[in-house]
């Protein structure tokens, strides 16, 4: 029975009305009731006569919990009237390990509210149920649903050979463990390439993931029984790419269905695990752990919030009210900063630890990860195929305007494949094959779909981090653009990003007290300059340049009056003084390293100034050029006097010159290509036979009067007789045509 407790209620335990005789009995029962309950949840014994809904509190019915919850806290809130309804309650923590609350079967009062349509995809033949679900992915158009054979489309481009097999060119392999792959080489190379660890260890990277060996296999059930068998999950359906929520045991029952059988396949990439038992089980790899900003910045004690307030001074101005009362006394204080770092615990973005679990033949449509996190993906048991798309702002703009179903350039139709768009604009599609054992690092901002062949079972997670920060905003702005619904974001992304900014100014704080401590008699401007250097010497620049693009994007949030974006200002923060302080400081850094950069544009000034008078020259030749008659460049006919390798047309055997906005060729042959692409232009490239040239590879008719050639063979011939007869002078010139 689930129970009520008010601080200022006479019936502390609600229970449905019930008439008769013995109702003043039953009154005094309730109130001996309510005062036991009372003094088991720690509420005064005074009671009023009158109910309070915020005041409600209700005990957890779930075996070994019975914890008290206050009703206004919990999500919906729960009031006594609510409470009634129910035979057993079961809180929030309790719910994917012992089912939903039962309601009681004697009461109506619930049949009124509308019941959530469930979509079993099992059993599922009409797609157009789908659209009962409202969190459809981007890029599926809410008015027409249709089911594509995502199998047949990758088979059939394979065959064409649109997709570049292999790690090569794409993905660097790394064999011998997580050595090779460290903070230190990614300081010196970057972390812009996908990164394949085809070591079966996993203890080599630091990924810790339950063991293969023991009496029973780790497999989709154990899954269920650690995370909660009625713990929702959302389930996405292969031909449509639309979604719907199933519980972990009627996905495992799915599952557990022999593949023949399945008549829809479906796939799970969304379950979250961090706080569930089987969070213990699995730790991220270690290159993730030590660079992910959310383990690295989000404030963890009192202290951390205790910093950032005073960094931000005595700033009582009235118009900023997202900052702590300074005027309160320390106890106060502190007291406050305890309560937010408890709402900050709850708010933390937990996206480090999800498992996937998808059928065989599922796939997962070409997609940016949220926020341009970056993302660790191990295979436990299956095989996945990755196709890669490199993130050029080409590719990104022709993926918007295709994921938003857009009629732009890309003229993106309702059966688009994203592959054919990219392939033709010269853009690449790379195909990695993954297997068991095996470990992929995604970096920020890659765009990549997903085949699985057989069912698999993944362990994968996402994280931000510092070597790609300008691609991360990069995708922000993408997805806002996109108009992104905030269920597919990174959650709390802007305050994640204010607390990086924070860290970076704290780390100059740092530096700066040690530089007093060692030097006491150094001037401010002098340590200011150190802590510089030692900045630029710690971070590598494509790092400080990140920083420097998140401090421009802080200043823009911090100018904001949108409530999505004030929402998100860290409470004790003064968020203008820090945006503020980090662009100066960024500033500084690029000025310090541009001091090595102007020296070397010096050097190398001389050659630059007499290219740029070399193309004064030509446009001054082609100017003066212009003002004359039109003059036709002789064919050359001897190899020694042919055009040079720059200046010659791009068909293979011909030796003319290429013309000026003609793709490379020559006249003649970009007339070819046009008649070829076109089909419109009336132009016929090599004459027929006997009309032609005499010159072997002149493609020209020959002109009467010029004993066998055209009219350009004839004057490079150096044959200076006039191919028409002698006229008088004139003051007209005549011009051939």
């Amino acid at each position: 029975m689930a129970e009520g407790v008010g601080n200022n209620s006479s019936n502390g335990i609600v229970l449905p009305e019930r008439g008769g005789a013995a109702e003043e009995e039953e009154e005094e029962a309730m109130m001996a009731a309510s005062n036991d309950a009372i003094v088991r949840s720690g509420s005064p014994s005074a009671a009023a006569p009158e109910e309070d809904e915020e005041d409600f509190f209700i005990q957890c019915d779930a075996p070994n919990c019975n914890q008290w919850y206050e009703g206004s806290t919990l999500s919906p809130p729960v009031t006594p009237a609510v409470a009634s309804t129910y035979e057993t309650w079961h809180c929030p923590s309790c719910v994917p390990y012992h089912g939903p609350s039962k309601a009681k079967s004697v009461t109506s009062m619930r049949e009124g509210l509308r019941k959530k349509r469930r979509i079993d995809f099992v059993k599922l033949n009409d797609p157009a149920a789908l659209l009962e679900s409202e969190s459809n992915n981007i890029g599926v158009a809410a008015n027409d649903v249709q089911e594509v054979d995502f199998r047949a489309k990758l088979l059939l481009r394979q065959k064409r050979g649109m997709f570049k097999k292999g790690a090569a060119g794409c993905c660097v392999k790394v064999t011998n463990g997580g050595t090779e792959f460290n903070m230190n080489y990614v300081d010196r190379h970057g972390f812009d390439q996908p990164v394949l660890f085809t070591t079966h260890l996993p203890f080599q990277i630091g990924l810790k993931v339950p063991g293969r060996d023991g009496p029973a296999p780790f497999s989709f059930d154990t899954v269920a029984k650690l995370v909660g068998p009625y713990r929702t999950t959302q389930v996405i359906d292969t031909a449509t790419q639309l979604t719907t929520e199933y519980t972990l045991q009627e996905w495992v029952d799915y599952l557990d269905t022999p593949e023949k059988e399945r008549t829809r396949i479906l796939n799970v990439i969304t379950l979250e695990y961090s706080q569930t038992p089987l969070g213990t089980l699995v730790t991220e790899p270690q290159f993730a752990r030590d660079v992910d900003f959310v383990s690295q910045c989000w404030p963890k004690t009192v202290d951390d919030l205790q910093r950032i307030l005073d960094h931000r001074g005595n700033n009582n101005s009235s118009d900023n009210d997202n900052g702590a009362n300074t005027s309160s006394s320390p106890s106060e204080e502190e007291e406050d900063l305890a309560e937010l770092l408890k709402d900050l615990q709850e708010e933390i973005p937990r996206v480090t630890k999800y498992c996937l679990m998808s059928a065989a033949g599922s796939y997962t449509d070409f997609h940016v990860d949220f926020g341009g996190t970056a993302v660790w993906y191990h295979i436990y048991f299956g095989q996945k195929i990755f196709y890669f798309i490199e993130p050029t702002p080409q590719n990104l703009k022709i993926y918007s305007e295709w994921a938003t179903n857009g009629s732009g350039s890309t003229k993106k139709s309702n059966n688009a494949f994203l592959p054919d768009l990219i392939t033709a604009t010269g853009g690449d599609v790379f195909e990695v094959h993954l297997k068991k054992g095996q470990t992929l690092f995604i970096p920020s901002g890659w765009i990549h779909a997903v085949f699985t062949p057989k069912d698999s079972l993944v362990f994968g997670g996402n994280f931000v981090h510092r070597h790609s920060l300008e691609m991360q905003l990069t995708i922000y702005r993408l997805e806002k653009k996109m108009r992104v619904g905030s269920e597919y974001k990174f959650p709390n992304y802007q305050k994640l990003m204010w607390y990086v900014a924070w860290d970076f100014l704290k780390q100059r704080d740092d530096l700066m007290m040690m530089q007093v401590t060692n030097s006491n008699d150094e001037k401010v401007t002098g340590r200011e300059q150190q802590v510089i250097q030692q900045l630029c010497e710690k971070y590598p620049n494509h790092v400080l340049l990140g920083y420097r693009a998140l401090a421009k994007e802080l200043e823009t949030w911090a100018r904001s009056k949108q409530k999505s974006t004030t929402d998100q200002f860290p409470s004790n923060m003064d968020v203008a003084k820090v945006a503020i302080q980090l662009g100066d400081l960024l500033a500084k850094c690029a000025s310090h390293l541009g001091i090595v950069k102007k020296k070397e544009n010096q050097k190398n000034k001389p050659e630059t100034e007499k290219n740029k008078k070399t193309k004064q020259d030509k446009k001054r030749e082609n100017s003066q050029i212009s003002q004359k008659k039109p003059v036709i460049t002789p064919i050359k006919h001897s190899s020694s006097s042919s055009p040079p390798a720059n200046k010659k047309c791009i068909v293979e055997g011909c030796s003319q010159y290429k013309r000026s906005k003609c793709d490379g060729y020559c006249a003649t042959h970009y007339r070819e290509q046009l008649s070829f692409r076109g089909g419109d232009i009336d132009y016929q490239a090599i004459p027929p036979p006997g009309r032609g040239c005499k010159v072997d590879g002149c493609n020209k008719y020959k002109k009467s009067r010029c004993e066998g050639y055209c009219l350009m063979c004839f004057r490079a011939s150096g044959n200076k007789k006039s191919p028409r007869p002698s006229q008088k002078k004139s003051k007209s010139t005549a011009v051939w045509v």
